[in-house]
């Protein structure tokens, strides 16, 4: 508590108490001994790592990415991390050669996953070794402490393309089944010819493999995940999130994909291909904000 000096000061008004806000210490952190070292290992880690890091952002950025959400996991991750700062900064850093006997290893497997361009090998592979570096730097409480901000970005990393590929035709025929339910129910006649393309008076479109919501429904198993790591619900309320998010992210896809029929068939085709390409975007922030308020809702203050 930092109390107001005000005497000899004629006129001035008292300054009110004030109490340092909670948060990371940058100059303590820096000035820290054991700083360069960690600096070290980052750079060691980014050169181990770098055919896959180095490829990120194009991944990240592809049109049909299916971690488009990518950008934002390392920023949220770091929020995960200063949730759980105060209680981390109160443990006892004590350092290890134990993991090494894991890490070593380890490595081989990561030079001979870079060499062949394994990356769902490599995602996995990266995020054991950040945490097997806290557990050797730090011990294995702050390690425990860290996890699930350094688990959590998994769901940057290209894993994902593989998962998708296993679950794209069945989520690509249910998106079409239900927009097309959807748009009946609007008073569309609709045709069609197979199971993922829908035929309407002055548009047609094909639910491809984009359009499947796989992308919507990572990118919202991503959020849900972070509100349950920071709004610390009761389980019951995790529980209710998780039962909560896939069908939501599939009746959130379902009615873009009726959306853009409805836009296709009003304005025509070029409008409804500009709806389709931006639509996305739009689909996520409805579902953060949606979240956001479930969670709300079930108890986050």
């Amino acid at each position: 508590m930092i109390k107001a000096e005000t005497a000899g000061v004629a006129g001035r008004r008292p300054v009110a108490p004030t109490e340092t806000a909670p948060g990371v210490d940058w100059r303590d952190l820096v000035s820290n001994p054991s700083f360069p070292k960690g600096v070290g290992l980052a750079v060691m880690v980014v050169f181990v790592f770098w055919s896959l890091i180095s490829g990120l952002p194009a991944l990240w950025f592809a049109p049909d990415s299916a971690i488009s959400q990518g950008p934002l996991i390392p920023i949220l991750a770091g929020y995960i991390f200063l949730t759980r700062w105060e209680k981390i900064k109160a443990m006892p850093a004590k350092a290890t050669w134990v993991p090494l006997v894991l890490l070593l290893p380890l490595l081989y497997f990561v030079y001979i996953a870079s060499r062949t361009q394994m990356m769902f090998t490599l995602s996995g592979a990266l995020v054991l070794t950040i945490g097997l570096i806290v557990w050797m730097t730090s011990g294995f409480k702050i390690a425990w402490a860290t996890a699930p901000a350094i688990l959590y970005l998994l769901f940057g990393l290209p894993m994902w393309t593989q998962i998708s590929d296993k679950f794209t035709q069945p989520l690509q025929e249910i998106s079409a089944e239900a927009s097309y339910a959807m748009l009946r129910g609007m008073g569309y006649q609709i045709f069609r010819p197979d199971s993922t393309t829908v035929m309407m008076d002055r548009f047609e479109f094909v639910v491809g493999a984009p359009c499947s919501g796989l992308k919507t429904m990572i990118a919202l198993v991503a959020f849900t995940v972070l509100f349950i790591l920071i709004a610390r619900l009761q389980w019951w309320a995790n529980a209710l999130l998780a039962v909560f998010i896939i069908p939501f992210a599939i009746l959130v896809n379902a009615f873009r994909i009726t959306m853009i029929g409805w836009v296709g068939n009003t304005y025509g085709h070029e409008s409804g291909m500009a709806f389709h390409d931006y639509s996305g975007y739009l689909a996520l922030v409805v579902c953060f904000v949606t979240l956001r308020s479930v969670c709300r809702a079930l108890g986050w203050k």
